[in-house]
C-alpha cells in the first residue's frame, strides 16, 4: 500500500481561495500512489462554501479515477453543516479525526 498524503486546510474555503485548494489537491491526487487516500483536513476551516465543496466532489472523482479515495476531515459545525446538509457525508468519506481518517479499514470477521 502507498502513502497517504494529507493536507491541512484551514481558515475560509470560498470562491476566493477555492482556486488555491483545488490546486493543492490536484498535486496530491498526482502525487499519490494509489490505493493510499488523499487525505484533506479541514478541522482549522472557519468556512466553507459552495465552491470548496464543488472542489471537494471534483478531487473525489479524480482520486477514484485514479484508484485512490478523497478522505474529509471535520469536525466543526462550520464544516459540518454544510456537508450533512447536502448529505456528502458518506460521499467524502468524513471522518472526525486524521488518525481516523489514516487508519486502515476494518476488515470483517
Amino acid at each position: 500500500m502507498g502513502v497517504s498524503i494529507l493536507v491541512r486546510v484551514g481558515g475560509e474555503v470560498d470562491c476566493t481561495t477555492a482556486g488555491e485548494l483545488a490546486e493543492c489537491l490536484t498535486e496530491a491526487v498526482a502525487a499519490v500512489i494509489p490505493p493510499a487516500p488523499v487525505v484533506v483536513d479541514l478541522s482549522g476551516v472557519r468556512f466553507l462554501g459552495a465552491q470548496g465543496i464543488g472542489v471537494l466532489l471534483d478531487h473525489q472523482d479524480l482520486c477514484l479515477r485514479h484508484g485512490s479515495a478523497l478522505i474529509v476531515v471535520a469536525n466543526t459545525a462550520a464544516v459540518l453543516r454544510p456537508l450533512r446538509a447536502l448529505e456528502l457525508m458518506s460521499v467524502l468519506g468524513v471522518r472526525s479525526s486524521v488518525l481516523d481518517a489514516l487508519a486502515p479499514p476494518e476488515v470483517p470477521a
